[in-house]
C-alpha cells in the first residue's frame, strides 16, 4: 500500500506555456489577466473588506483548449501548479494530499480538469463528490488558489461554485476565427493548392473542435495519396470537413447556403446592436458576435451588470424595435423572399412585451391603467377583441418605426455587419467607433 502512495505521490510543475501560446480567445485571457491581478496583490481588495478569490470555473466544450488555458494561467501568475484528472477526481484523499502539498508549496494553484466527469462507484452512476471537494477549498491556504474546468455549468452542484470556492465562472466559447486560422495554416504547411481559400475553409469550419481540426488534416492528406493527387486541394479539405460535420458528402450549394446563413447572421446582429446602441444607449454592450453560441446563430452580449429592473414604456417599446430590426435588416439586405426563421425567438421576445405593455402593465392609450391577470383566471375572453386589435396595432407601429430607423443608419449596420464577416466579434469599443456619438430622440407614438 504504502509503495502504490510513492508511485501516485503527486509532483509539483512549472508551466512552460503562456498566454501568447495560445491561439485565439482573447476575451477570456483578459479575464484571466484581471483575475491574475487580484490575486497576487490581495491587498487590492483590503478597502472591500472582501476576502481573496479561491477559485474559479473554466466550462465550454470540449477540445477548445481549457487545460492548455489552466496551464497558461499558472505561467502567467508565476507560480507552480498540480492537477487532479480522470479516476483521481473520485479519491477523496487523494484531492487532500494534493491541497497539502500545495499548501506547503504556497502560492502553488491546483487544477480540476473536467470536474463533471461522470464515474462508476458500487454499479452507479455517480459524480464527483463536489461538496466533499467544496470542504476542502473552504479550509485549505488562502494561497492556493484552484483552477477548475468542466464542460458543463449545469453539472455542476452549486456548493462548489458558492462564495469562497470557486468564485469566478468563466464560460470559453467554441474556437474563435484566430484559433480556426491557426489550425488551418498549420495544414497547409503540407503540400497543398495555393488557390484554396483559407477564409472561406476559417468561416466553414466554425463550431469545430481542435480535435476535430487535427484530425481534417491529417485525412485531407491521407486523401491526397489515396486519389494519387499532388496536393491538398480546396474540395478534399471540404469533404473532411463534411465527412465529420455531416458524415456524408454535401453538396457545393450546401457549403454557398452556409455562407449566405453567415452573411445574413451578420446583418441581423448588427442591426440589432446599432438600434439597441441608439435607442437604449444606457444598457451596454460587451460584444457582438456572429460565432454560434447557446443553441443561436449569433448574440449581442448586454452588460449584465445593468439589469432593466423597472422598464418605462419608452423603453419596452424601444426594446421591441431592437428586436424586430434583425428581420427587418435581413430582409432589405437579401429580399422579403428570403426571409427565414432565424427571428423566432426575437418575434416571441417582441410579442411578449407588447401583450404585457397592454395587458398587465397598463401602458396602452385606448385600454389605460388595467392588469389582467387576476381577471384571466375568471374570465379567459375579457377584452379579447380590444387586445388583439390593439396588440396588432403595437407591433404594426414597432415594425414601422423600426424600419424606418434601418433605413436611416442602414450606412452604420452595414458597417458593423462586414466587420462581423470578416473578424467574428466586434467588441464595445470598436462598436462605439462603428456607431459614433450621435443622439438620437424617438419618442414613442402618440397612438399607443
Amino acid at each position: 500500500m504504502s509503495a502504490k502512495k510513492t508511485k501516485d505521490t503527486p509532483k509539483i510543475k512549472q508551466s512552460k506555456i503562456g498566454f501568447d501560446d495560445i491561439v485565439g480567445h482573447k476575451h477570456i485571457k483578459e479575464r484571466l489577466k484581471g483575475i491574475i491581478k487580484i490575486i497576487k496583490n490581495p491587498k487590492m481588495l483590503e478597502r472591500f473588506d472582501t476576502p481573496i478569490p479561491k477559485g474559479l470555473l473554466l466550462y465550454g466544450p470540449v477540445s477548445v483548449g481549457k487545460s492548455m488555458l489552466a496551464k497558461a494561467f499558472a505561467k502567467e501568475a508565476g507560480v507552480p501548479y498540480l492537477e487532479i484528472s480522470g479516476s483521481k477526481l473520485f479519491e477523496l484523499e487523494y484531492i487532500k494530499e494534493i491541497y497539502d502539498i500545495a499548501s506547503k508549496n504556497a502560492p502553488c494553484i491546483v487544477i480540476l480538469e473536467d470536474i463533471d466527469i461522470k464515474g462508476i462507484m458500487q454499479g452507479a452512476i455517480t459524480n464527483v463528490s463536489f461538496s466533499d471537494i467544496a470542504k476542502i477549498l473552504e479550509s485549505t491556504d488562502e494561497r492556493v488558489f484552484t483552477f477548475a474546468t468542466a464542460e458543463s455549468l449545469d453539472e455542476i452542484d452549486p456548493i462548489l461554485t458558492s462564495p469562497q470556492k470557486l468564485d469566478f465562472l468563466l464560460e470559453v466559447l467554441e474556437l474563435d476565427k484566430d484559433a480556426r486560422r491557426f489550425f488551418i495554416e498549420k495544414i497547409l504547411e503540407k503540400p497543398h493548392d495555393p488557390k484554396i481559400d483559407v477564409e472561406r475553409i476559417v468561416r466553414y469550419i466554425t463550431g469545430m473542435s481542435a480535435l476535430e481540426l487535427e484530425r481534417i488534416g491529417r485525412m485531407a492528406a491521407l486523401s491526397v495519396v489515396e486519389q494519387d493527387k499532388e496536393h491538398i486541394t480546396e474540395e478534399i479539405l471540404i469533404e473532411q470537413i463534411n465527412i465529420i460535420k455531416y458524415g456524408h458528402k454535401v453538396e457545393k450549394q450546401m457549403v454557398e447556403t452556409l455562407e449566405k446563413e453567415l452573411k445574413m447572421t451578420a446583418y441581423h446582429e448588427a442591426a440589432h446592436a446599432v438600434l439597441s446602441v441608439l435607442l437604449l444607449p444606457h444598457i451596454k454592450i460587451e460584444q457582438v458576435t456572429i460565432s454560434p453560441r447557446s443553441k443561436m446563430l449569433g448574440f449581442v452580449s448586454y452588460n449584465e451588470e445593468d439589469p432593466l429592473s423597472n422598464i418605462s414604456k419608452i423603453d419596452l417599446f424601444h426594446d421591441i424595435c431592437v428586436l424586430l430590426s434583425g428581420r427587418l435588416a435581413k430582409v432589405k439586405k437579401m429580399g422579403d423572399d428570403q426571409m427565414d426563421s432565424g427571428a423566432q425567438n426575437d418575434l416571441s421576445q417582441a410579442s411578449l412585451q407588447a401583450y404585457a405593455a397592454i395587458t398587465t402593465l397598463g401602458m396602452d392609450k385606448e385600454l389605460g391603467y388595467i392588469n389582467l391577470n387576476a381577471i384571466n383566471t375568471l374570465d379567459n375572453y375579457f377584452l379579447e377583441q380590444q387586445i388583439e386589435k390593439r396588440f396588432l396595432h403595437w407591433m404594426h407601429v414597432a415594425k414601422q418605426n423600426a424600419e424606418k430607423l434601418v433605413e436611416t443608419h442602414w450606412d452604420k449596420i452595414e458597417t458593423l455587419a462586414l466587420k462581423l464577416i470578416e473578424q467574428e466579434i466586434v467588441e464595445s469599443t470598436e462598436l462605439a467607433e462603428i456607431v459614433g456619438d450621435e443622439k438620437i430622440t424617438c419618442e414613442i407614438p402618440d397612438s399607443l
